[in-house]
Formats: structure tokens, C-alpha cells, sequence
């Protein structure tokens, strides 16, 4: 949406929240990141043009603390913390097109200039703070916000603070926020969520810090150098800055101020329900003071747990992606967690659970298909090349269910449903599998008449073709083992824009090539558990 002007939509742009390095990521935020990374995919195998983007939110007082601890400067600490979260990113197959620190050169320009002209047009002010403030989500609290005298989010008592800070106006935006609200019901996903901000908001907005004076790690602000940008209002800023605003604002007639605008507003950000609030009331409110178009979604995903806990940094109870891993590989990985757990509700991670989603779904449903299509392929008409038959007596249902496959695909990438993605692509690999008890091609093969026989070919050309249909569709899941898939098949595996919609049932000829497990089944370690 766009609350300032009209712009033509031309790119998906789709972020993560950005993540604190203060210590290592852990299988929470892996969740939010592929999550955004199926959708990325799942975008492009519909045929659109995407953009995403994904980092690190660098400057808080948290890092600085880990830095000291560490015996770094909070530059060098970040630096080594980056070359890691990128590594582990890449091993997660993350196919985001900027990795954005909040130290980057251009998003420090960018948040000086936003921070210059809000100052300039009165939407920020000097003041003095006191009150209550949790340093590990970096907010502050009323009493009434806690819960039984901690923070909600971390459980921790916040502590009383009194200085002089730079603010700006959240409560000048209270009315123009509920209109947002009102007319775009669809702003925060899911649903259920959006209670709670309005009521937030009904409730009176209070005008929120952006300075903090007591530490020097951040961007100095151009108007007063003794006070450096508070986190929300520069870590929300990088979705501009990874957009390209930096050109829109030096030359707005350049190609990568026409970047910027087809990227801008995003799509969607996707973010942990945890920070909603900064999200949904500051975000938007501070692109309206800004006068740049707002975000057209925002999707508050859910918790992953672990023995019952919400998996976090400060409490300790963490598993990091590499560690797991090591364990699954990196497709029963991003299968588990984006299979097993709805994303819009609280999701649970346990080692037992992630090896039998392995096993029962990936080696024994889809990976036994594979194997034993192929294999009676080439046994029962060696060397030679399946094609469409002329007749499709015996599969015309497995035809109909299969083109009936994209709009459910299409429909799960809209609502941002990963779960419901991989539950429309397992049933048809359940329905392959319950093709083949029905039709039974082994015993076809034993009758050598040329009824029997063409009969034959087109159950095993069905097979073919519906795991070609489903190794294009798995692609967003299962990007490791897909060109493998296809390989198997005889076919190389299809460029990912517009795969989904550029298939045709019967446009290819295959010649399986000899199979091999591609997720072999997965045996834990008791001193894993």
C-alpha cells in the first residue's frame, strides 16, 4: 500500500528481520529465514521477479558487550560474527540477493539523512527519559507492560534509566495509524494478531527514543554528535537502505533510483510476533513522517520451541542450524521445520521428531518413489526413452490431480502457508505411490502382449512425469536434492523463474539414468537427544 503517492509494483521484495550478532543464530531465526526464503523461491517459481534481503542488526548495546567480553572492538567482533551467520546461511541454501549490516557505509548514510529530516521537519525532539528499559530486546516498558515485574519477551527484570535523549513524535501518527488499520485489515498476517497492535494503539501512543548517549557504538546523529541512532529507528531503516534508497536520494533519475522504486514498498517483511509492535506502530509511522510508501504486508510468524521453551539467546536454550545439520543435511532441515510447523503459530524443534519426518517423508514417501520408479523404468524397457502415450487410460485422474496442483501451490505461496506448500506436494507423492500399488507394474511386466505392454509404459511414464512435477515443485523445500532428482530422471533441472507455471503434462521425454538414494534414512546418536 502506499499512503503517500501511487507506484507501480514491478519486484517482490521480501525481508527477514534482521538478526542481533551477539551470539550465534539458532534454529528460531534459521525458521524465519527459510520461511522467507520457501516464499523468495516459491515467488519465482510462479514467475515473479524478486528481491530479498536479509543481515544483521549490528549497533546496540548488546553487541558492544559481546565485543568487550570477546576482547574486540564491536566493529571486528561484527565482522567475524558476519563471515559465520553467512556461512551457516549458505549451508541453509538461503538465496537472498543482499546481506545487509547496519555498519554498511551506505545504510549509515541513509539512516543519517532519514534521522536529519524527520529532525528538520520537527518529528524529532530532545527530551528527557525516565523509565523502564530491558536491554535485551532494546525497549522500554510501562509497569503494566510486564509480567510480574520481568519483561514479557525475556523474563528479566528491566531496569530504571534516566537520561536525555532525542525522541520522536509516535503519538502525532495515532490517528492516521488506525486508519492504516481500518483500511488495510490485511496489513499485520496473521489475523489473529492484529488485535492486539490496535489495541495497542487505542490505547495512546507515548513518542519513543531514537538517541542513546551512553555508548558510542551506532551512527552519530548529524545534529548532535554526543548522541548516537537507538536500534528500532536504525535497524528498521535497513529495508530501505537494502533496497537502494541511498541512489534515490543522491540521483533520483538513475537506474538504481529505478531499482529502489521497483522494489519499494516490500511485499512483505517477515518477522518473529515477538517485535510486531515496532514493526506495525513504529515502522509505519515513521514512513509516514517520512512521507515513503508503507511495507504492504507484515507476517508475525511464530515461536520455535524447544521442550515446551521458546528457543532464545538469553535463556540459553538453543540449537544452532550447523549443529543440526550435521546431523540431517540441509534439505531434511529446511523440510522439518518448513513442513512440520505451521509458520503463522508457534512451531517445535526435538531431534526425535526431525529424524522421523525424514524418514517417514523424505527417505521412505517421496525418496522411494524416485528410486523405484526409475528403477522399474530401466528394468522393464531398457534404454529407452519414455514419452507421452497416445492414450491415457490408466492415468487420467493422476493427470487431473497433478494440474490441479499449481493453484494450490499458488494459493499456500499467498498466504504464506509452507505447511500447506508441502502438505499439496506430499499428497501427490502419496497418490504416486498409491498409483503404484493399484496398477502394479510388476505384474504388467510378466504379461508380454502389446496391450499389456503399452499399458505398462504409460504407468511408468506417469510415475516420470509426476516426479518431474513434484522434483519442480519441491525445488522451494528441497533445493539440495532436486538437480539430483532430475538428473535421475534424465532431464537437467529447469531454470527456477516460472517453472511451476511453464509446466505442461507430457512436454518431456525421459531416459532414467541408474538411481540412487537422495535422502538416505537418518540414524540419531543417543548423546544427541
Amino acid at each position: 500500500m502506499n499512503t503517500s503517492k501511487t507506484q507501480s509494483k514491478k519486484v517482490d521484495y521480501i525481508t527477514t528481520a534482521i538478526v542481533y550478532p551477539n551470539s550465534r543464530i539458532h534454529v528460531g531465526w534459521a525458521w524465519e529465514c527459510l520461511g522467507a526464503d520457501w516464499l523468495v523461491r516459491g515467488l519465482r517459481l510462479l514467475g515473479r521477479d524478486t528481491y530479498f534481503a536479509t543481515g544483521m542488526d549490528e549497533h546496540s548495546i548488546n553487541v558492544q558487550k559481546a565485543a568487550e567480553s570477546a576482547g574486540q572492538t564491536p566493529k571486528a567482533y561484527c565482522d567475524r560474527m558476519a563471515t559465520d551467520i553467512e556461512k551457516v546461511l549458505r549451508q541453509m541454501g538461503m538465496s537472498y540477493d543482499r546481506f545487509i549490516r547496519t555498519s554498511d557505509p551506505d545504510h549509515e548514510w541513509v539512516v543519517s539523512a532519514l534521522v536529519q529530516k524527520a529532525f528538520d521537519q520537527g518529528d524529532i525532539y530532545q527530551a528527557k527519559y525516565e523509565g523502564l528499559y530491558c536491554e535485551s530486546c532494546e525497549a522500554y516498558y510501562t509497569e503494566k507492560d510486564l509480567k510480574d515485574g520481568l519483561c514479557p519477551a525475556h523474563g528479566k527484570p528491566p531496569r530504571w534509566i534516566s537520561e536525555e535523549n532525542y525522541f520522536f513524535r509516535l503519538s502525532k501518527y495515532q490517528d492516521r495509524l488506525l486508519q492504516l488499520f481500518k483500511d488495510h485489515p490485511d496489513f499485520l498476517q496473521p489475523e489473529y494478531r492484529r488485535a492486539e497492535v490496535v489495541n495497542f494503539i487505542q490505547a495512546g501512543l507515548k513518542d519513543f527514543s531514537v538517541s542513546r548517549s551512553t555508548f558510542t557504538w551506532g551512527v552519530p546523529l548529524p545534529f548532535d554528535s554526543k548522541h548516537v541512532v537507538y536500534v528500532w529507528f536504525d535497524a528498521l531503516i535497513n529495508y530501505l537502505t537494502a533496497a537502494g534508497l541511498e541512489f534515490k536520494l543522491k540521483a533520483p533519475e538513475s537506474a538504481e533510483a529505478k531499482e529502489f522504486d521497483a522494489r519499494w514498498p516490500a511485499r512483505v517483511h517477515i518477522i518473529g510476533k515477538d517485535i510486531s509492535r515496532f514493526h506495525c506502530v513504529y515502522w509505519p509511522a515513521m514512513l509516514m513522517a517520512l512521507d515513503l510508501p508503507l511495507p504492504e504486508k507484515v507476517f508475525a510468524h511464530g515461536y520455535i520451541t524447544i521442550k515446551g521453551d521458546r528457543m532464545s539467546k538469553s535463556s540459553g536454550n538453543v540449537v544452532a542450524p550447523d549443529e543440526v545439520m550435521a546431523v540431517s543435511g540441509p534439505d531434511p532441515f529446511r523440510y522439518y521445520l518448513l513442513a512440520e510447523n505451521q509458520f503463522s503459530q508457534d512451531g517445535n524443534f526435538t531431534w526425535e521428531s526431525l529424524i522421523l519426518k525424514n524418514n517417514s517423508d523424505l527417505a521412505n514417501d517421496w525418496g522411494n518413489l524416485v528410486n523405484r520408479s526409475i528403477t522399474m523404468a530401466r528394468k522393464y524397457f531398457p534404454d529407452q526413452a519414455f514419452k507421452l502415450p497416445a492414450s491415457l487410460v490408466h492415468s487420467a485422474d493422476i493427470k487431473a490431480s497433478f494440474e490441479g496442483l499449481i493453484s494450490e501451490l499458488a494459493n499456500a505461496v499467498e498466504k504464506i502457508d509452507s505447511s500447506a506448500y508441502a502438505a499439496a506436494c506430499s499428497s501427490r507423492s502419496r497418490l504416486l505411490n498409491l498409483y503404484i500399488d493399484r496398477m502394479k507394474p510388476w505384474a504388467l511386466a510378466k504379461q508380454n502382449t502389446p496391450e499389456v505392454q503399452a499399458q505398462l509404459n504409460e504407468v511408468l511414464f506417469t510415475l516420470l512425469e509426476g516426479i518431474r512435477w513434484l522434483a519442480t515443485a519441491w525445488m522451494s523445500v528441497l533445493p539440495f536434492g532436486m538437480p539430483e532428482v532430475f538428473s535421475q530422471l534424465g532431464l537437467t533441472t529447469p531454470p527456477e523463474h516460472n517453472a511451476l507455471r511453464s509446466l505442461v503434462w507430457g512436454q518431456v521425454e525421459f531416459l532414467p539414468e541408474e538411481p540412487k538414494p537422495i535422502y538416505p534414512r537418518l540414524e540419531l546418536k543417543k548423546e544427541a537427544l
